[in-house]
């Protein structure tokens, strides 16, 4: 009876551990398709070899660890190698913009403009602006948030989730969701790419950190757990290997 009673309360509570853990925030591998910390380089800490090239800038202490700061003239991080196509696709980092108020300011574009192009930036207008160029609907959407006056000169986490399946877009700003629009149905392409510049242009002036590629819409349970924990320690996190460790305790 005993026996019974604790085999019992056990399965109850991995049943909750379980509910728990399913209902939690959950960022794999298999979900990443590029990662650039910029803690001292700016290597792709993903595997897939998109390291990225430093044209000028510096190293300084960042959000999370380091960051690489621009002078929105003249440097950025060249990306030189195709990433691929996405139906679905998410951007994550953050930034902290110190210049070119009402200006572009680039966070990632691909170096040419042709059908399928991804360019990720600010607007003059001082709006996120996510384009895909021949997108039905019109090349660009844009978030409600404006990077301008208080905002600026302070640390701003910005996710983007794009799916063309959905003919869906989201911007989260600092982990809430700021506005999603109905847009889209194309794939996105990222070709040979800059973070922080497009063409010598549209150069980003302050800093960025932690700037992840998903390839996947990542829900606002992900994109909080990477801005509240970091990208590392975020993915370090598996449901299963703590449920695993959960079960061992409770045998002993």
């Amino acid at each position: 009876m005993l026996i019974a009673r604790t085999i019992t309360v056990i399965l109850s509570t991995l049943l909750v551990l379980s509910i728990s853990l399913t209902v939690s925030a959950e960022v794999t591998e298999d979900m990443i398709t590029a990662a650039w910390l910029f803690d001292g380089d700016a290597a792709d800490i993903s595997g897939n070899g998109f390291d990225g090239e430093v044209e000028g800038g510096k190293f300084v202490a960042g959000k999370i660890g380091d960051a690489i700061e621009l002078n929105g003239k003249s440097e950025w991080v060249a990306i030189p190698k195709r990433i691929g196509e996405f139906e679905e696709i998410t951007f994550a980092h953050w930034v902290k913009s110190t210049g070119r108020e009402s200006q572009w300011r680039v966070f990632f574009n691909n170096d040419g403009w042709k059908a399928g192009d991804i360019h990720y930036q600010m607007h003059p207008n001082n709006k996120i602006e996510f384009s895909i160029n021949g997108n039905p609907g019109g090349n660009d959407t844009f978030a409600n948030f404006m990077l301008i006056g208080d905002e600026m000169d302070k640390w701003v986490h910005i996710a983007t989730a794009y799916s063309a399946p959905e003919k869906k877009i989201r911007f989260y700003v600092n982990g809430e969701l700021d506005i999603e629009n109905d847009w889209g149905g194309n794939p996105g392409v990222l070709d040979p790419a800059r973070i922080g510049d497009w063409n010598q242009s549209r150069q980003w002036e302050g800093q960025i950190d932690e700037f992840i590629i998903f390839n996947t819409v990542l829900s606002k349970d992900d994109i909080q757990a990477i801005m509240n924990d970091g990208f590392e320690t975020t993915l370090a996190v598996d449901p299963k290997r703590k449920l695993a460790v959960t079960w061992g305790s409770l045998k002993k």
